[in-house]
């Protein structure tokens, strides 16, 4: 009893302790005190307060996203997922984080990447117009193309067992089995290949590549799963003359691949990313070493951030080559229409012949068609480390791309015009006479063409023209373009020369000037027109003169204002207008053997 008394005892004191305690020190000062010393007010919270905190700080978040300062921002961009929430954008100055020039928000971008330090891929929310936001965005100073990141297709087509057979036969039909060993330059001459990547330890292409870029992985090791890229790769350098399966058209001219991969994630996966592309066309165009890019895919949209990277590359003096596309069945939904980028101004686009030097019937064909070359069953490198035959424009192109690249190995003083006129002027014309919408100028001749550059047994003639406000521009040789085109420049004077090598050959020329009609003619590097009179060249004429001028044949055309390119005149004929008071702006002459097809139409040279 005295046990439980005493027990009672002790609980009523503690509980008395504790009255008092809590007396001097409430609980809601105390926890006031520790949160905010100098206010006295009590503060209190009940869940239904806290849940309403909790909402009020949701929305204010809610209303005010984050700018976006860096794509790291945001998760990495799937591909091959919401494509068409994705944006490509090619900026005008290369820098880290151009993105944060755009005005971006969380809220709009859910994912991206910066592909180079010009091109970024962004995903946007699928609540953002994508249309209107890319007109936004187009009106950026620093955006100079914006456009969805599009998939586009290589233009190879499927292996044939019917058709694979034979051996290397394109290297004979384009005169590369003559030139293998006759050039042999030191500097190397790059090709950058934009494509699925490459198999760098194909035992026939060891040693044949330089550093390129995987855009896929990210990486600077290049791969290539997909087989499209060491097959293109193939046709311009597996080596020569080591005893081991085919050669490039390269032969013994010191000639490398630059591997660009945009694309082919699988073996025959066949798409590449636009995104890309563009940086690996940007990139190549920055490399000095790079002389020649090629790009054997196509597609029919109007792509205006690929048509930015290509105007870059041409800009920056590359020689641009690409495939036609392979559309060219007449059945064919897309047969005749253009495919980019080879229909491009400035890309030199390639169709694709058979064994019988007859087009391939898939083989695209249009206007913008410049050349052509065997495309159709050539033997080339596999990814698997071994052989194939290929068919399509995919490796018609290729086999220009390295015909081109051996002329610069060959005389490193040419220019990408200088190297696309050669081409053209030493090409086998094929189908109708002249140049046509199935084969262009006609299958390349690289022996006639090394030859016609190490041979002083070229006649041909060298040409200026006096361009308003530019003044006397430099030497043009036969075929290539002197003079401006969409820059509203009136041609004021003009002087040709011959490169008659010993022969008895001359030529003269007169033009129509503004004001003064028909001049006398002139001859043999002299001055016909005018120059600081403000007075524009109108049309000209032009013959050949001398006890040889009976084995060749002058073809001359002009661009005129309100005409553009008018056809081919020849031998004396008027180029031109009269009476209509319109500039020339450019003028291109060439000079072929008697009886040789023309350049082009001669049907309407002259307009008056």
């Amino acid at each position: 009893m005295n046990k439980k008394i005493g027990i009672i005892k002790r609980i009523a004191r503690w509980l008395a302790i504790m009255m008092v305690f809590f007396l001097l020190f409430p609980a809601g000062s105390l926890a006031e005190e520790s949160v905010n010393p100098g206010d006295q007010s009590v503060a209190t919270t009940t869940p239904d307060n806290l849940s309403l905190l909790e909402n009020e700080g949701s929305e204010q978040a809610s209303e005010t996203p984050t700018e976006i300062e860096t794509l790291e921002q945001v998760p990495e961009v799937n591909t091959n997922e919401n494509v068409d929430q994705q944006i490509v954008v090619v900026y005008a100055d290369s820098g880290e984080d151009n993105v944060k020039d755009l005005a971006l928000t969380t809220e709009e971008v859910v994912s991206g990447e910066q592909v180079s330090n010009r091109v970024d891929i962004i995903e946007v929310s699928a609540e953002t117009n994508v249309e209107a936001l890319m007109a936004d965005l187009e009106q950026n100073p620093n955006v100079l193309a914006v456009d969805k990141n599009e998939k586009i297709e290589v233009t190879a087509l499927p292996n044939d067992p019917y058709v694979v057979n034979g051996a290397a036969w394109q290297f004979q039909r384009i005169g590369a089995d003559q030139t293998w060993d006759l050039v042999t330059n030191a500097d190397p001459v790059v090709v950058a290949v934009i494509d699925t990547g490459v198999n760098v330890n194909h035992p026939d292409l060891v040693g044949n590549t330089v550093a390129g870029y995987d855009f896929v992985t990210g990486q600077t090791n290049v791969v290539d799963l997909a087989g499209h890229g060491t097959a293109v790769s193939g046709c311009i350098a597996a080596v020569t003359n080591n005893g081991v399966g085919t050669a490039g058209i390269s032969g013994l001219a010191n000639i490398k691949i630059a591997p660009y991969r945009t694309g082919g994630e699988y073996s025959g996966d066949t798409q590449l990313d636009v995104a890309y592309i563009c940086a690996a066309i940007l990139k190549a165009a920055e490399r000095p070493e790079v002389k020649v890019i090629n790009m054997s895919f196509g597609g029919y949209g109007t792509f205006p951030t690929l048509a930015v990277a290509v105007s870059e590359a041409v800009s920056a003096g590359k020689v641009v080559v690409a495939s036609s596309g392979n559309e060219g069945e007449s059945w064919n939904a897309r047969v005749g229409q253009y495919s980019y980028p080879a229909s491009y101004d400035h890309v030199i686009s390639v169709g694709a012949i058979n064994k019988e030097n007859t087009r391939s019937s898939f083989s695209q064909y249009n206007d913008r068609v410049d050349l052509c070359a065997p495309g159709q069953s050539v033997l080339t490198t596999s990814r698997s480390g071994g052989y194939e035959y290929a068919s399509g424009t995919s490796f018609s192109s290729p086999i220009v791309a390295g015909a081109c690249a051996v002329l610069l190995a060959a005389d490193d003083s040419l220019d990408a015009e200088a190297v696309e006129t050669m081409l053209k002027s030493t090409a086998l014309d094929l189908g109708t006479a002249g140049s046509d919408a199935y084969y262009g100028s006609g299958l390349i001749q690289l022996n006639t063409a090394v030859a016609a550059i190490n041979s002083s047994e070229t006649v041909g003639t060298t040409y200026r023209t006096h361009v308003q406000n530019v003044g006397w521009q430099g030497w043009k040789y036969d075929g290539q373009s002197s003079g401006t085109s969409g820059q509203s420049l009136r041609l004021e004077g003009i002087e040709i020369k011959m490169n008659n090598l010993g022969y008895d050959l001359g030529v003269e020329y007169q033009t129509h000037v503004q004001n003064i009609g028909w001049q006398g003619f002139k001859s043999d590097g002299q001055t016909s027109g005018t120059y600081g009179q403000s007075l524009r060249l109108e049309a000209i004429q032009i013959r050949l003169t001398g006890a040889a001028a009976t084995n060749y044949d002058v073809y001359y055309r002009v661009h005129s204002q309100n005409y553009g390119w008018l056809d081919w005149a020849k031998n004396g004929g008027s180029s031109g207008t009269q009476g209509k008071s319109l500039r020339l702006e450019a003028i291109e002459i060439h000079v072929v053997p008697k009886g040789a097809a023309a350049p082009g139409s001669t049907s309407r040279p002259f307009i008056s």
